[in-house]
């Protein structure tokens, strides 16, 4: 695609009387959800815009990708630091479905009713936004992202002629949808469970759940355009399979981490009833280290859903101070080994009562986790003044 005289300015968005390309009536605007893939990246779908005119000449049929991105080095620290920027790109059908044959992932299509003058308008705003000086953004998982941006979009084109009316989502939250994509993955789930926060556990409310491809797509079969007028319509006017997936399906279960941690804590115990420390000396360490990536995502970044971590009560950066309990050990250091041991063993508790409803739910490998490093500690044993 060109973009016209190099260096000119496009506004954006288009003026509304703004010239629009002429559309034929075999126009056709659709959404195109994907289904997971297997990398980290391509875990959670994707959704991509669809605008075709094969009376046009040449015939048009193209794709509008809002979850472009540069994978180089870097990726995973920008990541991290939630200064990672996607872009707004184009391109041919032929080409997008391509990569979803070549990997086994699914495509389904949501046709929109929408007149060749809507699709006009449509496009134009797309293409307006795709021109190198709009088309970065800032990506943020859960809230502006490659799905959400279809209900901005859409928002921003019709207006008040498009009835939004999500479902109040209040007996889910954000990780419960999260679990839900990472059966197969039940380590990168682990991980995502201890490094969110608080903030994920907030009931979903209207369209939260439309940060995820498969339910935008639920969220956009109720969706209106023209509501009250002769031409009310259900935004949605035909659904269909193009590509089924060919990757297996995952239960929704926690997985290996949490044998792991529970034969972890059996380690733990047996060493404490001999009276011995191998495992119970470097076990700190490796929480310790953790606890120092939770606070530097609480506190070193902009991500906002890695705040309020409650993780980091039974995975504190104090713990690579060390039990304290060797006998050289300092009086202050042994009663804040204690201190971490009785709140290890408390987050461990809180991880399996009702008490954590509202609050912020825990990785069912927390409770185990919590337990060892109680054992580390040995809290039970009172400090003696050196």
């Amino acid at each position: 695609m060109t973009w016209g005289v190099a260096g000119q300015s496009v506004p954006f968005p288009p003026a509304p009387d703004a010239p629009l390309r002429p559309f034929s009536d075999a126009a056709k605007a659709s959404v195109l959800t994907c289904s997971p893939g297997a990398a980290l990246y391509s875990a959670f779908g994707h959704t991509a815009i669809r605008v075709t005119d094969l009376a046009a000449d040449p015939p048009l049929d193209r794709v509008y990708n809002f979850g472009t991105f540069q994978f180089s080095d870097g990726f995973y620290a920008r990541f991290i630091q939630g200064e990672l920027i996607y872009s707004l790109s184009t391109s041919t059908f032929g080409g997008f479905l391509e990569e979803y044959i070549r990997s086994g992932r699914g495509v389904e299509e949501q046709q929109l009713a929408l007149t060749p003058e809507d699709i006009a308008r449509l496009d134009a705003y797309l293409i307006a936004n795709a021109h190198p000086d709009h088309r970065d953004y800032r990506y943020l998982f859960l809230y502006d992202n490659c799905a959400t941006r279809v209900i901005t979009v859409l928002e921003e084109v019709f207006g008040p002629r498009l009835t939004v009316d999500c479902t109040d989502r209040r007996d889910s939250t954000f990780r419960d949808l999260l679990h839900g994509k990472l059966g197969g993955v039940p380590l990168i789930r682990f991980g995502i469970d201890v490094v969110l926060g608080l903030p994920v556990d907030a009931p979903l409310g209207k369209c939260g759940d439309a940060f995820l491809p498969d339910y935008l797509a639920e969220e956009l079969e109720g969706m209106v355009m023209d509501a009250q007028t002769m031409t009310e319509r259900p935004l949605v006017s035909a659904r269909r399979e193009l590509l089924p997936s060919m990757l297996p399906a995952y239960p929704n279960e926690a997985g290996w981490p949490v044998t792991a941690a529970w034969v972890l804590l059996v380690w733990c115990a047996i060493e404490t009833a001999l009276g011995k420390r191998w495992m119970r000396k470097g076990l700190p360490w490796f929480t310790g280290l953790t606890g120092a990536l939770l606070a530097f995502l609480w506190w070193g970044t902009d991500h906002a859903d890695t705040r309020y971590n409650l993780n980091i009560l039974w995975a504190s950066p104090l713990h690579l101070l060390g039990p304290g309990l060797a006998g050289a050990s300092p009086h202050w250091k042994r009663q804040l080994g204690r201190a971490l041991g009785m709140m290890a063993g408390g987050t461990a508790l809180l991880s399996i009562s009702n008490f954590t409803i509202g609050m912020q739910a825990f990785h069912p490998a927390v409770l185990p986790l919590g337990l060892a490093v109680f054992l580390c500690f040995e809290p039970w044993r009172k400090p003696t003044r050196s």
